[in-house]
């Protein structure tokens, strides 16, 4: 896999972000593993997953530019991939499914399949993993918030979790995978809530 080689390099170069980079490297396993269970293309999956927020090399300055970031990945992937020879009936699979992964619109055609779809969705399937339930409670302060606030959070997040529970996947590997990080993180907070309530008195 050279052109996997050849990628990680380019990312490496474009995004100086420690978070971005384990999180793209995160998705581009995810996807590695969707792709071997489904018979998906692995070098090309694990590309469109590890560069599909190459973007972020440039700071948003608006909710509207961070909107777009998945067809200035798309366009930046391109440039990329041509200029190391990459097989050119590969490219706008790979480039279609990076433009989609925010909200499955691009700026040119492109078909809807296993593929395309697949790096939004190891991508989502990263945003329920456990690193970053460790993010998001540090974000919110979370130790440092009353009891009843952080149990006013926790049934927050139940209630959330409880809706992501019904999307549906595109494959099979995927939809297992999203499920398996669901329930974990439910049955995380099921269990917070429970020590919360019983925090405070006898």
């Amino acid at each position: 896999m050279e052109y996997l080689v050849k990628a990680q390099d380019y990312l490496k170069l474009k995004v100086k972000d420690t978070y971005r980079l384990a999180h793209s490297y995160r998705v581009a396993n995810i996807g590695k593993e969707i792709a071997e269970k489904e018979g998906l293309n692995v070098e090309d999956l694990m590309i469109a997953c590890l560069l599909h927020d190459v973007s972020y090399c440039t700071p948003f300055k608006t909710q509207d530019e961070w909107q777009n970031h998945g067809r200035i990945s798309g366009k930046m992937v391109r440039i990329f991939l041509e200029s190391i020879d990459y097989p050119k009936e590969r490219i706008h699979d790979i480039c279609y499914a990076i433009a989609i992964h925010v909200d499955l619109k691009a700026d040119f055609d492109g078909e809807y399949n296993a593929f395309t779809l697949s790096v939004q969705e190891a991508d989502n399937i990263d945003r329920v993993g456990a690193y970053r339930l460790y993010e998001t409670l540090e974000a919110v302060q979370f130790s440092k918030q009353p009891i009843d606030v952080q149990i006013q959070y926790v049934e927050s997040m139940l209630q959330t979790l409880n809706e992501y529970a019904s999307y549906e996947c595109t494959t099979k590997t995927a939809q297992t995978l999203w499920l398996d990080r669901i329930q974990f993180q439910m049955n995380y907070f099921e269990r917070l809530k429970d020590q919360l309530k019983i925090s405070t008195a006898l």
